[in-house]
């Protein structure tokens, strides 16, 4: 949440700011996203020219109105915020996954409760496919269909709709379905694990007629999915939009990458913005929102006022390496087209790896963006 001091009230900026080792892509996300109990007078900068505003400053709001997720030791968005405030740690050592451990991955890692549970025939999909279904597109089907109940939407309604679908999806660790044995190959693996399936198999069952990607830019795939799915309403590609994010860790060996390339704290424990931080903790979760128009919403949770993204291009200390500067430049570019004044923001929420090298680069980032002519 950020608040704003002309409004005395809140604003929230989500940065997806892919700042650490850990990155295996150069894109940078930003979304400013300004909840409910907020919205009033603009406390902004000077409006720029009229030739100068991006076109959308006139049109219609676009609100978040349905919400749904599964994370660790959560089956709800309600849960999970419950655990939150109880100060509860949802990291956990078990060998839900694998063996605690194991080629000395780290012990702890968040993991969601039950991946096994699927009402097949309720999704029209047959026993034979959701068995080859990667479990993310399972449990996306679901979220997606509870995020339209929370938004007051009866799914059938949706039905020929010109509604889109962006899933941010940077990994899916059942490719090795497709290498399987020959003689045991039947067609479903494809259909059912293959990342453009992950949008287009919910476009398929809730007979959705708008745009519909799968998005992979690494740490920052949801934040580039919601991006595209409100330039897509901007833009009149489509009415509403169903944008979600899903990640599972599901074979030890994956993790070792992470490991090998000394992105893993040895203690599965973030620890952001401190001298002892040694990495992150990887951990599970599958969302979706319902974005819709301000006029059509029957709820409201947040406005997106915009979402932007960029890359660090070309840099000496390699591809993974952040850039704090290209990371500063885009925060000033998200909120000079807001026509929000960044020193007003007393709260930001970070991307915070915990790493040695991308925790500075973002800190410095911030302090460009919304300390440098803050009054004290």
């Amino acid at each position: 949440m950020v608040d704003s001091d002309s409004r005395q009230s809140e604003h929230t900026v989500s940065e997806e700011l892919s700042s650490g080792w850990e990155r295996v892509s150069n894109s940078i996300s930003v979304a400013l996203i300004v909840s409910n109990e907020s919205m009033g007078s603009s406390g902004g900068l000077e409006d720029p020219s009229p030739t100068n505003a991006p076109f959308w400053r006139d049109q219609e709001e676009i609100v978040i109105s349905g919400v749904s997720g599964r994370f660790p030791r959560s089956e709800n968005v309600q849960e999970f915020g419950d655990l939150l405030l109880a100060g509860e740690d949802l990291v956990t050592e078990d060998d839900l996954r694998w063996p605690p451990g194991i080629y000395d991955l780290p012990k702890r890692h968040g993991k969601l409760k039950d991946l096994k549970k699927f009402d097949a025939q309720f999704f029209s999909v047959t026993p034979k496919q959701a068995n080859f279904m990667d479990p993310q597109v399972r449990i996306l089907l679901e979220v997606a269909y509870e995020a339209m109940i929370d938004a007051g939407i009866n799914p059938n309604d949706m039905r020929g709709s010109k509604t889109g679908v962006f899933v941010g999806c940077s990994a899916s660790e059942t490719g090795g379905a497709l290498t399987q044995d020959p003689e045991s190959v039947t067609g479903y693996t494809l259909t059912g694990c293959v990342r453009s399936m992950f949008s287009n198999r919910l476009s398929y069952t809730f007979d959705l007629r708008g745009p519909s990607f799968s998005v992979d830019t690494a740490c920052s795939s949801s934040l580039l999915a919601l991006q595209l799915a409100v330039d897509a309403i901007r833009q009149d590609q489509c009415d509403a939009a169903i944008v979600a994010g899903a990640h599972l860790t599901l074979t030890p060996t994956a993790a070792l990458q992470f490991l090998k390339l000394g992105m893993l704290s040895s203690a599965g424990s973030c620890r952001s913005f401190d001298q002892s931080g040694d990495g992150y903790c990887r951990t599970e979760g599958i969302a979706a929102i319902i974005l819709q128009r301000h006029s059509q919403a029957k709820r409201i949770y947040a406005t997106v006022v915009h979402a932007k993204s960029n890359t660090d291009g070309y840099k000496e200390q390699g591809i993974t390496f952040p850039v704090g500067e290209r990371q500063a430049v885009l925060l000033e570019e998200v909120y000079r087209e807001a026509n929000i004044d960044p020193n007003t923001v007393k709260y930001v929420e970070t991307h915070g790896t915990g790493t040695k090298v991308g925790d500075p680069q973002e800190a410095y980032a911030i302090t460009q963006t919304f300390c440098s002519n803050r009054q004290v």
